[in-house]
This record gives C-alpha cells, sequence and structure tokens, in this order.
C-alpha cells in the first residue's frame, strides 16, 4: 500500500529499494544510511554473496517509510498534523503495526485509556 506522505519523497508500487537510490531521494550519502542501518535505524536485506567485501543493500519499502517517519521533526503540532492528514487505511495500519508491539498488560493498558477519553 503507498503511504502518501511526501509524495517527493515515496516510492510508489516498489517494494524494495536500493540504498542508491534513497540516498538520492533523501540528499545523503550511501554510507550514511549504511551507517543508520548499522545502528538499527534500518532493516535490511544484503543480498551480496557470502564473504563478499561489499554489502548489496535491499532496504523494504516499509522499513524505508517507517525511517522517514522516525525523521519526521518540528513541532508536536506538526506532526500531528502530518498524521491526521494520512488516509485512514493508512493510519489504521500504523496503529495497527503499534498495537502489534505491545505486550498484552499495554494493550489492556491503552484500551482503557481510550475508553476514558
Amino acid at each position: 500500500m503507498q503511504t502518501d506522505f511526501f509524495a517527493s519523497l515515496d516510492f510508489p508500487g516498489r517494494t524494495t529499494l536500493g540504498l542508491a537510490e534513497i540516498a538520492e531521494r533523501v540528499g545523503c550519502t550511501v554510507q550514511h544510511l549504511l551507517n543508520e542501518c548499522d545502528r538499527g535505524a534500518f532493516s535490511g536485506l544484503n543480498i551480496a554473496a557470502p564473504g563478499a567485501a561489499r554489502r548489496a543493500m535491499r532496504i523494504p519499502v516499509e522499513c524505508y517509510r517507517a525511517w522517514v517517519i522516525s525523521k519526521l521533526s518540528g513541532p508536536v503540532d506538526l506532526r500531528m498534523q502530518f498524521l491526521r492528514d494520512l488516509p485512514v487505511a493508512t493510519r489504521t495500519e500504523v496503529v495497527c503495526g503499534i498495537y502489534a508491539t505491545l505486550t498484552e498488560a499495554e494493550r489492556r493498558s491503552l484500551l482503557a485509556q481510550l475508553r476514558t477519553t
């Protein structure tokens, strides 16, 4: 599913991305993106042959989009507006993704909070 965030940064219809094309799109170096991979900001697939001297990374588009969202800066109001402007289906996908990461106790707590708001 295409997320309608910053259309100029998205890769509609793609499943994986190369680091060079991401670097070009966001205006950074491939080395910077490799450093992001090393610190765990990106999940990627290294499709290089075993023992190869260089990595051949492919980044799932979902991981790229999550990385872009994690890099959003600015006042909370602007970030919240960004989220409000997303299509309902995309917001639902984000909420379900977050919900899936919660423990059962965290889920119960969240549901209790939602019932009181």
